[in-house]
């Protein structure tokens, strides 16, 4: 059994800005111990790289540093790559920051905690146990509040698509179109219930 820590850069704003930490190495000091405390023995704890880490923070080093300090250095691994699915799937808990990666762990219905600002920290599935608590003894998220929450996202600010790939932003713009030229705010419509259809236009090059 293990438990899931996604990391994220230390130099982005939502780290710097939304969190009660200035360097990732006070995060991993903070779950290392919260872990070595609270969770069953046996258990294991996964550090999950962001998958634009380039290694500016030694995070392996300090991980392992961390781990032998609080003698869990064999229960402890850093894993660089490879799809989140995967690693999530089969998770105890998820810990973070406020990784947007997160919703993925509610969408699975997983015990997550967090430890900065996020637009997901509702109390209905995000745990405000202490670390060491939360190991021990994790409460699943309010699947049915978390469906919910995700529907009011998605009908009110959420775009399907990306900015790192051509297929992504010909997604995008399929549906951002209609949200820049709607007269109506997404917000006052959901409340009306009157939210239009969103059209499905094809980006032409």
């Amino acid at each position: 059994p293990y438990h899931v820590a996604l990391l994220q850069l230390e130099h982005d704003s939502s780290f710097q800005m939304h969190s009660p930490f200035t360097r990732m190495e006070e995060f991993l000091a903070v779950v290392i111990e919260g872990f070595a405390k609270g969770a069953p023995k046996h258990h294991h704890l996964v550090f999950k790289a962001h998958p634009l880490e380039n290694g500016r923070s030694p995070l392996r080093k300090i991980i392992r540093r961390l781990a032998k300090e609080n003698d869990v250095f064999e229960r402890v691994h850093y894993v660089r790559g490879g799809k989140l699915a995967q690693v999530l799937d089969p998770a105890r808990t998820a810990v973070t920051v406020n990784s947007t990666a997160a919703q993925q762990v509610l969408h699975r219905g997983i015990p997550l905690k967090v430890f900065g600002d996020a637009v997901y920290a509702k109390p209905e599935f995000v745990s405000d146990l202490s670390i060491d608590k939360f190991f021990a003894q994790p409460i699943r998220p309010d699947n049915r509040a978390f469906k919910d929450y995700r529907r009011y996202l998605l009908e009110t600010s959420q775009v399907p698509g990306g900015f790192y790939s051509a297929r992504g932003r010909r997604q995008l713009m399929r549906q951002v179109v209609d949200m820049m030229l709607d007269r109506n705010d997404p917000y006052d419509a959901l409340a009306s219930g009157q939210v239009a259809p969103r059209q499905q236009l094809r980006v032409v090059t």
